[in-house]
């Protein structure tokens, strides 16, 4: 557990300095600056596109950080030989599960600093609603999952050209899915259909997750739903991370 926690500390502090999170926020902060522009050429529905443009905001800078940060840490730890010094020193269990880790933090971090200035923006503008605040929560979770496939990504292969590829292709094949299963179940076959939702029942289940067109209304799914949100993202991160491992102990570093 102490070694964990070195490694946990050690990439968390490397990744609030590094230039990508500092990149992320200042993207997010001229996206919602765009975002008060949009507002004034839409009267009569000025809130809530303030609240959806900023949510949408948080999860896509979000995710960016979370992709570049991860694959660029790892590859050049792996490039410079820092990797082979950690792995003398700390089992690979230790090293991977405190990298995962110190990522999440990042993450969450990030998420809390844009809601502070988010929040900030839509009580001045007089369109801030709680519901917002709570859609942040299955942001994080899914944030969360890109970390787990970036990192399996990142161990698979050796380029970060194909890590950052492969994991931003991923993300929106999952953000696409549910749209996508209705137009091939329309067309597609008995056999072909079945064999898609088998596909698809390995990929995360971001449909479910996202709340962000709810809270736009103000409107929020009972206590049960977050629980159950977590439980989910619990048991695939679980997922993530075993397969991570076997192809991180399985690997010549």
């Amino acid at each position: 557990m102490r070694k964990t926690l070195s490694i946990l500390g050690l990439n968390f502090k490397q990744a609030v300095r590094d230039k990508f999170f500092l990149g992320a926020a200042f993207f997010f902060f001229f996206y919602l600056a765009f975002c008060l522009l949009l507002e004034n050429l839409s009267p009569g529905e000025s809130e809530k596109v303030l609240r959806n443009a900023g949510l949408s905001g948080i999860e896509l800078s979000a995710v960016f950080l979370s992709i570049f940060s991860f694959t660029f840490s790892f590859h050049r730890e792996r490039e410079t030989r820092i990797l082979e010094v950690y792995l003398t020193d700390f089992p690979r269990t230790a090293y991977l599960s405190g990298k995962l880790f110190a990522y999440l933090l990042v993450s969450l971090l990030y998420i809390v600093f844009c809601a502070a200035g988010y929040s900030g923006i839509l009580i001045a503008r007089g369109s801030f609603h709680p519901a917002c605040i709570a859609a942040l929560y299955p942001v994080f979770l899914k944030t969360a999952l890109v970390i787990g496939w970036t990192a399996l990504f990142s161990c698979l292969f050796s380029s970060w050209m194909v890590s950052i590829l492969c994991s931003f292709s991923l993300y929106i094949a999952v953000e696409l899915l549910p749209a996508a299963l209705k137009i091939i179940s329309a067309s597609a076959g008995v056999w072909e259909n079945f064999f898609i939702r088998v596909l698809s029942a390995f990929l995360p289940a971001f449909g479910r997750l996202d709340i962000k067109a709810a809270a736009v209304y103000g409107q929020l799914p009972p206590a049960g739903f977050f629980l159950l949100i977590s439980l989910y993202a619990v048991i695939y991160g679980l997922f993530l991370w075993t397969i991570n491992l076997f192809i991180f102990r399985k690997k010549e570093y």
